[in-house]
Parts: C-alpha cells; sequence; structure tokens
C-alpha cells in the first residue's frame, strides 16, 4: 500500500508553502511573486536581450559583476550560485595563502551555525570563535594565539538580532587586521542592508575589508546567487576552487537577471526599510506588544521574544494565516529562557502594503490567541461518573 497522504489541516512544508501563498499581505520580507509573475519580470530586463552567460562569462553574469565591484569599490568580482559554497572557498584560499587552517568568525555566524559544519568537514580548517552573545570587539580579537588565515565578520550579524559592531569597533578591527596582515572578510549576505543601518555608503563600509561577499535573495530578492568581491589574485584563485567544487553553473542568467533587478529596486529603498523598522520596533517596545531585541534595531530588521515553544507558534501561525490571510512569522527559533521563543520580523516592500497600527493589531491578536487556546484546554466536556453507594 502506498503512503498515507497528509491531511489539509496537517503540519508539512508544502501545506505550509500553499497556506502562506493564499495569504494576501506579510508582514517581512518582499511582496510574494508567482512564478509566471517573475518570469514576465526577468523576460522583460534589458539585459535579456543579450546572449546568455557561459559557465559565468559574459551576459548578465558580468553586467552583474561588473556593477557589484563597482558598488564596493574592489578590483575584481565573481558570480556563485550559492554562498555556503562561495565563502568555503574564500576560507580555502586565505588558509593556502596563508599557510595556516585558523579563521576567526563569530560562534553564532551563518558560517557556524548553519551550514553542518562544511567548512570544517570539507576543507579541514578550524575555527577560532570569538564572543558570544554580540558581535565580537577588537579585544577578543587581541586574544587570539593562532596565526589567522582570515578574520571574518557578518554584517549584521542575523543569529544575535541582526547587530553590528558599532562602526569604530569596526574599524579598530580593520586596523588590527591590516596591521598584522591578516585578511579581512565581510560575509556580507546582508551588506546593503548593514551600510543603510550605519549611513554610510556600501564602498565606505567595503574599504574596510579584503574581500566581501554579498547575497541577491535576502534584501535584494532575487532568485539566488551572490558575488564574492576582492583584489584580482584573491578572485583567480577563487574561481579555481569554484570549479573544484562543482559551482560553475552552465549558465545562470536567470539569477543575474533578478539580482540586477533587485538592485534597481530595493538598493535605494535599503534606507526608508531601516527607518521603517526602527519605528515599528519602537512601537512594539513602547506600547508593550511584545519584547524585541535590539531595543533599537542596527537594520531594517529585530527578533521579536514570545511566550510559547517552537511547535505551538508554529500552529499558531498556521491558525492566524487561515483565520485572518496574513503571514506573520517565516521562521522560529528556540530560545535559551523556557518558554520563549525568537521570531523575526524583516523589513522589505511587503511592508508597503500595512500600516504600522494593522501591524501591532495583528500582533496583539496572535499574541491574544494564546490565552485563546488555553481557556479551550481548561474546557472539558463532562465524563460519566458512577453513582456513588450509599
Amino acid at each position: 500500500m502506498g503512503s498515507k497522504k497528509a491531511g489539509v489541516g496537517t503540519a508539512t512544508p508544502e501545506r505550509d508553502r500553499q497556506l502562506r501563498a493564499g495569504c494576501a499581505r506579510f508582514l517581512s520580507h518582499h511582496r510574494q511573486k508567482s512564478v509566471r509573475e517573475t518570469l514576465a519580470t526577468l523576460a522583460r530586463h534589458p539585459l535579456a536581450e543579450q546572449l546568455p552567460d557561459l559557465y559565468g562569462d559574459g551576459g548578465a553574469v558580468g553586467e552583474l559583476e561588473r556593477r557589484v565591484v563597482a558598488l564596493l569599490g574592489k578590483p575584481a568580482g565573481v558570480f556563485f550560485a550559492k554562498g555556503v559554497i562561495a565563502q568555503e572557498c574564500l576560507a580555502r584560499v586565505r588558509s593556502e595563502q596563508r599557510g595556516s587552517p585558523y579563521l576567526a568568525l563569530s560562534p553564532l555566524s551563518h558560517i557556524d551555525v548553519d551550514e553542518a559544519n562544511g567548512i570544517e568537514y570539507i576543507h579541514n580548517l578550524r575555527l577560532v570563535r570569538l564572543g558570544r552573545h554580540a558581535p565580537f570587539v577588537l579585544a577578543d580579537l587581541q586574544r587570539v594565539r593562532q596565526r589567522l588565515a582570515a578574520v571574518i565578520v557578518e554584517l549584521p550579524l542575523r543569529r544575535a538580532g541582526f547587530l553590528v559592531p558599532p562602526w569604530r569597533e569596526l574599524e579598530r578591527i580593520s586596523a588590527w587586521c591590516r596591521d598584522n596582515e591578516v585578511p579581512l572578510h565581510f560575509d556580507g549576505a546582508r551588506l546593503w542592508e548593514a551600510a543603510a543601518g550605519y549611513g554610510r555608503t556600501l564602498r565606505t563600509v567595503a574599504a574596510l575589508a579584503d574581500s566581501i561577499y554579498v547575497s541577491f535573495y535576502k534584501g535584494i530578492g532575487g532568485l539566488g546567487g551572490c558575488v564574492v568581491a576582492g583584489t584580482r589574485d584573491c578572485i583567480d584563485a577563487l574561481e579555481v576552487w569554484r570549479t573544484r567544487q562543482g559551482a560553475a553553473l552552465w549558465t545562470a542568467y536567470p539569477y543575474a537577471l533578478s539580482a540586477l533587478d533587485g538592485l534597481d529596486r530595493h538598493l535605494p529603498r535599503m534606507p526608508d526599510y531601516v527607518r521603517r523598522a526602527r519605528r515599528l520596533a519602537a512601537r512594539l517596545r513602547n506600547e508593550g506588544i511584545c519584547q524585541i531585541h535590539p531595543l533599537d534595531p542596527a537594520v531594517n530588521a529585530f527578533q521579536v521574544i514570545l511566550a510559547g515553544a517552537v511547535d505551538q507558534l508554529k500552529q499558531r501561525n498556521r491558525d492566524f494565516a487561515a483565520r485572518e490571510k496574513v503571514w506573520l512569522f517565516n521562521t522560529f527559533f528556540e530560545s535559551p529562557f523556557e518558554g520563549q521563543t525568537i521570531a523575526e520580523i524583516v523589513i522589505g516592500d511587503a511592508a508597503d502594503a500595512y500600516t504600522d497600527d494593522e501591524a501591532c493589531d495583528w500582533l496583539r491578536q496572535f499574541q491574544a490567541m494564546s490565552g485563546q487556546a488555553a481557556i479551550r484546554r481548561r474546557v472539558r466536556k463532562p465524563t460519566a461518573r458512577h453513582p456513588r453507594n450509599n
């Protein structure tokens, strides 16, 4: 017999995607597009008239690389279809250049938390973890005794609440790296957002690092892919490792076209997204609707701390979506505090479809659903009782 199919109410990734697709509004990220709408947007792009790239050479991919290195002020850049591979290759190159397996980074960094230890298993590199619950600072770096292949700073540090180091501290880290001839790499999956949060240009931020990785499917809203920018010798060495890891696609023009479109649409709006996030966070904090971290968001995103277990909140999120046609949270993380869970709010153009008043009302309703569930649990049908013996 075949396997039993999940029912309509059963929680599965496919069911969640269907439920989310049926929503009219979204608290976080950018407006949802259908496959047909996305393909139509790509077909209308001016660079769609060009010949496709061949293994990343020419076409929209070449234009994307040129645009990113110009934005960041770096000599060269190379496109990767996957950021995990890009940064593992960068780390391997730095290790070979420096003759050291040691990389300094935060224990909350994406590389350490979300990549199944690939940098250690595949490339046999060793991580020197600095700091704990916030971005590390110069004093942490000065205590390192190993010869470092590179220092990696994630901007912003998502798992810490999208925090960034204070600007002066980042300058000190950069100066220490240059004084000690240690390459500084920015894991800039959200560098566009970080620069807006700092109130500085992309070039000003990028100037502090020797190499930078930027992603296109988060704040830029593209289909995927990334660029690593740096010196010509670094990029040449990266291209070899991109081939070795099978990450050089035969053609990647859909990724590049969507990234270029996203840069046009969202990069100019990043300061607005940051301001909107800070304004909404202030409302949630001042009106006591929910706890947030940090109290003043560093970028266009922040954490929300909610009462309840992860699975309970996931189901409540589904129930709210089914009832209100509003999708609130994409992800829930375990909290170090009993009975609490961490969610995220990330402001993108989906916020154009609602006001701060509406967002606050949604979150009040969502919180109230916890009390309603508790009442339902307490209400029980009376059970039949045996007559007492007289």
